[in-house]
This record gives structure tokens, C-alpha cells and sequence, in this order.
């Protein structure tokens, strides 16, 4: 995993030494050690792939420090990831790919680094794609860089990053992608979306001779160079029923013709972050084996030359696809009504609640209504005015609820719908009680219908 800062390392004699930036311990790794400028940190660290003894500083196009310590970084890492959890729950439930935000890092069997995010792998056996920049990033603090294009060489490097997805497709059905990229090259135009039933990864054809489903530039507005713009895609796709996996990356066909510096190593990138791919209809959810597949999916921890051969030997003989269980079909509860019905006080007798013959017809006339609906449960509540004691009140309001409950259920089929009486007295008017007119809207009985459409 890496940081970018402000200046880029080439051709600047400097001391390497094998370094791990996150123990702070030396490590099977080289990485450059130097004297930053004032404006960094006193001292930068930046790891490598490759061994290199001469650098110049180039500027790029934002920068970063990285100022805590190992302690604070883990204890702010876990404290975020507990935050995006939580959040994801409700806007996130559906999402289709796993760790969308790259916030999850995947510790690689070879150098044992988090130099890679869960569930996601590039075809960049050993560049630099994967970035911790607080900040910079559209949400969290990682994101992924893509080469869509190499300086002074044709055909130019282009890097895909795919995953695999938690649950088939169902065919037919429409599903939302969306996520978020930037890039100070005018490169945005290329990037594509490719859906396949098999990886990428062991794909035989050059990249040139697929067919993205999706274009990043069907869904931009503008193409902002700005590198701290976050530019936010959303595409719909139709499925076919066969997705297994999902690749994002440049499938430009035209080498292009870059006018400015290259990002890291001669190559000109272009950043990813946010993925999510959920159905349109609310109706379709996450297969019931979503879990294990994730489980799966964060168990492939080979990268770097482990993930090399992998490749090899599975492009020439590639293994069979397994389909994944299809999204599920999950019911959703009809939308619930309440319906109120309030019966004034001269349909009782006076300081009573013994029920009016006026009562009669509307109580009558409710009861055939409730026969129609789809009703859940009735809620009566007794109300009075502040005439008396609370526990005088509270006998009176109460008795006429259940007055009202008993009065109505005799007009219904015995059990069909479940009656519950409340009772406030005097302690919740809707009106002055200093006022005649006050007290008497005071004295009531309030229906609650609970129905669903």
C-alpha cells in the first residue's frame, strides 16, 4: 500500500535500506528513506517494487503526510472501518461487490504487506495501485490508481482491477453501478466496465479485442481534469444471467498522446473508489450465500509473483466457472396506513361512559368499514378535561375506551382484528382547559386504525 506525496522519486541519489513503513522494522522490502522538504514531514517514507539507487523530484498533482504513529494509525483505522460499517448497513445492504471502498487491505502470502485491498486484484503483478491518502480519497482514506497509458512506449501499459462478484445475476434484470474516478489526463473517456462469467485475470485475448458493456463517459458530465475532483459514474446494466466477475479499467483501443508529466514510473493514471452494483428492484436482495462467497473471495491472497504464476498456468488451462447462486427474490411489507376516527364527548352521557344512542350510526358505519381493509390492529385511547382528580379521570377515559372497543368488536367476527385501549385522563389536551369550548375538545376517544394497503 502507498501514499502519494507531492513529489515524485527519480533520478536522486539517496540511501535505501530494507524498511517495513508500517512497523517501522527493517523488512524483505526495500524502501527510500530521505530528508523531505519542509512543507513534508522530516522524514518521507516510500516504498518500492523495483531497486533503484538515482531519483529526481517531479512534481504531482497532490500531496500528503503521513503523521501518526503505528498505534494511533490502528486505532483510527479500526475506528473509521466501525463507522463505515455502520453506515453501509443502510446505503450499502445490496451491494453486489465486496469491499467497494477498498477500506478492507488484504495481506499478501508473499511479503506479508497490505499492499493490496480485499477482493480486488489487479494486473499489475508488481506496480504500485493500491493508496492510503487521507484526504484525498473520495470516502474512507484508500482508493486504487489504474495505468491507462506509459510515456515514450506503444503500445502503453493499461492495468484492470477486477472482483468477483457476492451472487449471480438475474437475467434480464437491471442493476445500478456506480462509483467515483478522477485523473488530471483527459482519460476518463476509456474507462470501461466489463462483466464476465469467467476471471479476467486468465482472459487469452488482448484487452483490445473486448467489448466493455459500459462506458464510464455515458455517465460523466464533464471530463474535469482536476485531479481533487471526484467524478461520480452511474450506469445501469442489463444482466445476461452469466456475471461472475466484474473488471474496471482503460479499454481504449487509440494509444493516446499525453501532453504532461507521467504519474509514477512513465505511466499516466487514472483513480478509482466507491463501487457499489445493487438491483433496481427493491425486491431482489443478496443471495442467502453471500457470507461464504466474501469469506472466499478475501481467502485469494496471492499478489506479486505468487499471483504471476497463478495467471500463467491458469491462461493456459483455465479452470472451470462455477456459477454463483443467483440474487433472491425477498418480499416487501405493504406500506401501512393509519386511519383516525374521533369521537367527541355528546356521544356519552354526562360524566359517564355509558355510549349515546348518537353514537350508534358512526360506530355502526366504522365497524363496516374496518370489514373491508386489511387491518393490522385498532388503538383506542380515552382522553377527558382537567374537571376532577387524575384517578377519577383516568377510570373515566379508560372505561370509555373500552366502551367504544366492546361496542364495535360485537360488529365484527369474533378474533379478526386485535383491539388495545390506552387511557391519558387529563394529560394530553389538544385544547385549553381554561375555556369551556377548550374542555369539551378535550373530552374524547381517539380511534387508530393500523391498516396496509
Amino acid at each position: 500500500m502507498y501514499s502519494l506525496f507531492t513529489y515524485k522519486l527519480f533520478n536522486l541519489s539517496t540511501f535505501i535500506q530494507p524498511f517495513n513503513p508500517l512497523t517501522r522494522q527493517p523488512a524483505n522490502k526495500y524502501t527510500i528513506i530521505l530528508n523531505a522538504p519542509s512543507f513534508l514531514s522530516s522524514r518521507t517514507v516510500f516504498p518500492l517494487l523495483s531497486f533503484r539507487t538515482k531519483f529526481t523530484l517531479l512534481p504531482l498533482s497532490f500531496r500528503t503526510e503521513r503523521k501518526r504513529s503505528e498505534k494511533s494509525a490502528i486505532e483510527a483505522k479500526g475506528m473509521l472501518s466501525f463507522l463505515v460499517i455502520l453506515l453501509s448497513v443502510s446505503t450499502h445492504a445490496q451491494n453486489l461487490v465486496s469491499n467497494g471502498g477498498f477500506e478492507d487491505e488484504n495481506i499478501c502470502v508473499e511479503y506479508k504487506q497490505n499492499c493490496a485491498p480485499e477482493a480486488w486484484v489487479a494486473n499489475s503483478f508488481y506496480d504500485n495501485y493500491y493508496y492510503y491518502t487521507p484526504g484525498k480519497a473520495h470516502d474512507g482514506t484508500h482508493f486504487v490508481g489504474l495505468a491507462a497509458g506509459t510515456a515514450y512506449k506503444t503500445p502503453g501499459t493499461h492495468y484492470f482491477i477486477r472482483t468477483r462478484l457476492l451472487c449471480g445475476l438475474q437475467a434480464g434484470h437491471r442493476y445500478q453501478l456506480e462509483f467515483w474516478v478522477r485523473s488530471r489526463h483527459d482519460i476518463l473517456d476509456s474507462v470501461g466496465v466489463y462483466f464476465s462469467a469467467g476471471d479476467f485475470l486468465y482472459e487469452k485475448r488482448n484487452y483490445k479485442e473486448i467489448q466493455p458493456q459500459l462506458w464510464a463517459v455515458n455517465a460523466l458530465d464533464t471530463l474535469d481534469a482536476d485531479p481533487n475532483n471526484w467524478q461520480k459514474v452511474r450506469l445501469m446494466y442489463t444482466a445476461t444471467g452469466d456475471e461472475g466477475y466484474i473488471t474496471i479499467g482503460s479499454f481504449n483501443r487509440k494509444e493516446w498522446t499525453f501532453r504532461n508529466a507521467p504519474d509514477m514510473q512513465r505511466n499516466y493514471y487514472f483513480y478509482l473508489d466507491a463501487v457499489s452494483l445493487v438491483p433496481l428492484d427493491k425486491q431482489e436482495g443478496l443471495c442467502p450465500q453471500a457470507d461464504s462467497v466474501k469469506a472466499d473471495i478475501y481467502r485469494e491472497n496471492q499478489r506479486h509473483e505468487f499471483l504471476r504464476r497463478q495467471v500463467y498456468i491458469n491462461t493456459k488451462n483455465p479452470p472451470p466457472v462455477k456459477p454463483l447462486p443467483k440474487t433472491a427474490n425477498r418480499p416487501i411489507p405493504p406500506k401501512q396506513h393509519i386511519d383516525t376516527l374521533i369521537i367527541p364527548d355528546i356521544f356519552f352521557a354526562t360524566a359517564s361512559y355509558q355510549l349515546s344512542p348518537k353514537s350508534f350510526g358512526s360506530l355502526d358505519s366504522f365497524a363496516r368499514r374496518l370489514n373491508t381493509f386489511q387491518v393490522d390492529s385498532v388503538v383506542i385511547e380515552g382522553h377527558t378535561d382537567s374537571v376532577g382528580t387524575l384517578a377519577y379521570n383516568e377510570a373515566l377515559s379508560r372505561n370509555r375506551a373500552i366502551a367504544v372497543k366492546e361496542y364495535v368488536e360485537k360488529k365484527l367476527p369474533a378474533g379478526k382484528i386485535p383491539f388495545t385501549t390506552r387511557s391519558y385522563a387529563f394529560l394530553r389536551p389538544v385544547r385549553s382547559n381554561k375555556t369551556p369550548a377548550g374542555r369539551q375538545q378535550n373530552r374524547r376517544v381517539e380511534i387508530y386504525v393500523y391498516r396496509r394497503e
